[in-house]
């Protein structure tokens, strides 16, 4: 009897440290863009340089990071964070999305090279809201790419989580990881404001 306890504990003990291991996450922070993500570990992140056209009169920029996973390598996401003298001029996302703010993201993804975007749905981080889009891309090759992209506007930023795969449909699987990494997308104000918090 008390092998079989003993057995049963050293069980629930490796259960337990798996669940830690596939839990372990890094965050990352969008340079200049606001926004703080959470990754498992074992995903590889890049800093993409995007640089500023000096000629660009409504001054835009672009800050971006990418995510790739070393196994499944068909699959890429990306966080995207733009801006320029117009976007700085827009409200937050706070409220439920209408057609106007729909139409205004989805004329976005088509200038990026998006095709036939879709609103598939919304979904809400805090105060904020997210619209989601299906759509599909094809890069100089023309090898096509499934996507989804979760888009929203805080502090003048218009800001872009999206998932793609290519030459295949996404997965069930990776549009749920997709999905818990809008949820758990942290907004540098909102951290500023639990530090102070704590610190009181």
């Amino acid at each position: 009897m008390m092998l079989r306890k003993i057995l049963l504990l050293m069980s629930l003990i490796f259960i337990l440290s798996i669940g830690v291991a596939c839990a372990a996450e890094r965050t990352y922070e969008v340079t200049d863009g606001g926004c703080i993500v959470s990754l498992p570990e074992q995903y590889a992140v890049t800093v993409v340089e995007r640089p500023t056209d000096p000629n660009d009169e409504l001054g835009v920029q672009v800050a971006q990071l990418s995510i790739s996973d070393p196994v499944n390598k068909s699959m890429t996401m990306h966080v995207m964070v733009e801006s320029s003298k117009l976007t700085k001029e827009l409200p937050d996302l706070n409220y439920r999305p209408g057609g106007v703010m729909k139409d205004y993201f989805a004329e976005n993804l088509q200038n990026s090279g998006w095709q036939e975007p879709v609103v598939a749905g919304e979904l809400q981080n805090g105060k904020m809201y997210f619209i989601k889009f299906s759509s599909y891309i094809a890069d100089s090759l023309g090898q096509k790419y499934d996507g989804q992209i979760y888009a929203t506007l805080k502090n003048g930023n218009l800001i872009y989580l999206m998932i793609m795969s290519k030459e295949r449909a996404l997965t069930a699987d990776e549009k749920t990881f997709l999905e818990t990494t809008v949820k758990n997308l942290q907004f540098k104000d909102a951290i500023l404001v639990n530090t102070n918090a704590q610190n009181k």
